[in-house]
């Protein structure tokens, strides 16, 4: 998804007013610098690259400003990304600047930024590690996307998978990110999340970093998630944290899809296909509006397993529930553009749930995290069509 549609003076603007302060990395040689941060992943664009946003301040007045990349030791140089050298990113004639470097599809990075006065002499220098460009997503949905798995919090193998500072329905006031260790806020929970193990993968496949920023909230449905998109002053806390982190993450870093992990809940009102189809329109709807991308992808998963209510209703109850979300949610994918299918889950029994028969387990954590990360690759990276073979000119 090219991101180009997000203007960087609101980027720049955000940092100006919200990240400098305490996130400000402070060099003792004369420069501060709010943008970029450790951890932060720049969603590449179509043309495999992304503008990463620089903004600070100098002791003195500096002429020019001046950055470059270099991919960190431990990568492979145009397989994991491609060091640059300085280039000019801005000429302010003051103390503060902001600017953007373009970089490849990689990292981690180092960025380093100089400042140079007037006769060109450099007059501050300082560098932040760990900064990325490749591949953003904000999952949403019940407990299953949230930090409800295994029986202790899990993390990413690879360090190149990061998610936010922690939070819960208020953004922080500086933007700061980390490693993927679970719990991933501003989830809810205390245990595990499918997410390490979805950026763990995707990182091996695709050799650049993964942002992803985990809003799910246990016990909630479609339903109330159109609700609450619908009517902030609700007071129910479903989608109040995807609603801010739309609008406040996202505008910093760029985004690829948001991802849904979240229906199975609604098999307690078993609402009919029409109608889980309508309030699964009207969500996406909503989150393509506070967002900002009219076109915002989704990949949504199949979810209806809970077992609690399959002894509460019975097994053919249960499966003509079943069987109208999972039609209510193949009508949106057949409906809607730009919405994608993710993994069937149903089909994972006991060997992969925790001992509430439910909830995944440590062996279920790790097949999401394959299932997931192969239905977004068929989703946005495709492997290339081979060329149709022309008959020759043979005669039978």
């Amino acid at each position: 998804m090219h991101i180009d549609r997000y203007k960087w003076w609101r980027c720049f603007t955000l940092i100006a007013t919200a990240a400098l302060g305490s996130s400000a990395v402070r060099a003792a040689d004369g420069l501060d610098l709010a943008s970029p941060m450790s951890y932060a992943v720049f969603q590449r664009s179509l043309s495999n690259t992304a503008r990463i946003p620089i903004a600070g301040s100098a002791t003195s007045v500096v002429a020019r400003v001046e950055a470059k990349v270099t991919l960190a030791s431990e990568y492979q140089e145009g397989i994991d990304g491609r060091s640059a050298g300085f280039v000019e990113i801005a000429a302010p004639g003051k103390r503060e600047f902001r600017g953007s470097l373009e970089a490849a599809a990689g990292g981690w990075y180092t960025v380093t930024v100089r400042a140079l006065d007037a006769a060109g002499a450099v007059v501050g220098e300082t560098s932040i590690a760990k900064v990325g460009v490749g591949e953003v997503f904000v999952a949403a949905g019940h407990s299953f996307c949230s930090n409800f798995q295994g029986n202790e919090p899990g993390k990413a193998e690879d360090d190149r998978v990061a998610t936010c500072i922690d939070w819960t329905n208020t953004p922080p006031e500086h933007l700061a990110f980390r490693h993927a260790d679970d719990p991933l806020r501003p989830g809810d929970a205390r245990r595990a999340s499918p997410w390490p193990a979805v950026g763990d993968v995707l990182v091996r496949q695709l050799h650049v970093p993964v942002l992803i920023i985990c809003t799910g909230i246990g016990g909630t449905t479609v339903e109330r998630w159109r609700q609450v998109a619908e009517n902030p002053a609700s007071g129910d806390s479903s989608y109040v944290a995807c609603r801010a982190t739309l609008q406040r993450w996202i505008p910093y870093t760029g985004l690829r899809a948001l991802i849904w992990f979240g229906n199975e809940n609604d098999l307690n009102q078993g609402p009919s296909a029409e109608v889980f189809t309508d309030n699964f329109k009207r969500l996406i709807d909503r989150t393509r509006a506070d967002s900002g991308i009219p076109n915002l992808p989704w990949v949504i998963a199949f979810d209806a397993f809970d077992p609690g209510i399959l002894e509460k209703i019975g097994p053919v109850e249960m499966q003509r529930r079943k069987e109208r979300l999972d039609r209510g949610a193949q009508k949106v994918l057949e409906t809607v553009p730009f919405t994608y299918d993710g993994p069937q889950t149903d089909d994972l029994g006991p060997e992969f749930r925790r001992s509430d028969h439910d909830h995944f387990n440590a062996a279920g954590v790790r097949e999401l995290g394959i299932r997931f990360a192969r239905q977004i690759t068929r989703a946005f990276f495709p492997p290339p069509v081979p060329a149709p073979q022309p008959p020759r000119d043979v005669v039978p």
